[in-house]
C-alpha cells in the first residue's frame, strides 16, 4: 500500500512540475501536494464519499479480498500487481507526453496565426478567424484527451488508450 501511495504521489507530483513548466509558473508560487494535504478538509471531500462510483470501486475490492480468503487487498502486497500498476502509470505518462507534444505544436500555431490577424488586412482576418477557431477547437479536444488520461486511465486504461490514440489519429488526419 505505501508503494501505491508513493506512486501516486509521485504522479501528481511530477505531472504538477511539468505543467508548471509548460506554463511559466514557479514552483514556489504553485500549490504543491504537499501544501494540498496539509489543508484542513472541505465539504467537496464528504460528498466524494458518498459517491455511488466510490462506494462500487471498494466494494469491488472488499469481494475480491474476501472470495480469495486473503485478508489485504490486491494493492497490499502483491507484487505482480504493483508492477502492472507501476507499467500502466509508465504507459499513461508516455501517452500524455504524445498529446502535450500536440498541444505545444497547436499553441505555436496559434500563436504566429494570432500575431498574423493582428497585422493582416480586413479580407483575410475572416479565413484567419477561422482557422484559429478550428486550432481552438483542436486544442480543447487535445485538452480532453489529456485528461481522460489521467482521470480514467487508472481504472480503464485500455478503452482510455484506444480513445485518446483514436483522438491523435484524428488530429493528425485533419492536420
Amino acid at each position: 500500500m505505501a508503494v501505491f501511495a508513493a506512486l501516486a504521489f509521485s504522479c501528481s507530483a511530477a505531472l504538477q512540475r511539468r505543467y508548471d513548466q509548460r506554463h511559466g509558473i514557479s514552483s514556489s508560487s504553485s500549490t504543491s501536494s504537499t501544501d494540498r494535504s496539509s489543508r484542513a478538509p472541505d465539504a467537496g471531500r464528504n460528498a466524494e464519499t458518498s459517491d455511488a462510483n466510490y462506494r462500487k470501486d471498494y466494494d469491488r475490492v472488499a469481494d475480491n479480498g474476501s472470495s480469495t480468503g486473503a485478508t489485504a487487498s490486491p494493492a497490499g502486497g502483491n507484487a505482480d500487481y504493483n508492477q502492472r500498476l507501476l507499467n500502466q502509470y509508465a504507459d499513461m505518462d508516455k501517452l500524455a507526453e504524445v498529446v502535450l507534444y500536440e498541444l505545444d505544436n497547436l499553441e505555436n500555431r496559434y500563436n504566429n496565426l494570432l500575431n498574423e490577424y493582428k497585422n493582416a488586412k480586413s479580407s483575410s482576418r475572416q479565413v484567419m478567424a477561422m482557422e484559429l477557431d478550428k486550432i481552438s477547437d483542436d486544442r480543447l479536444m487535445l485538452y480532453k484527451a489529456y485528461t481522460s488520461i489521467y482521470r480514467n486511465g487508472k481504472s480503464d486504461w485500455a478503452n482510455v488508450k484506444r480513445d485518446v490514440d483514436n483522438t491523435l489519429r484524428e488530429y493528425r488526419k485533419k492536420n
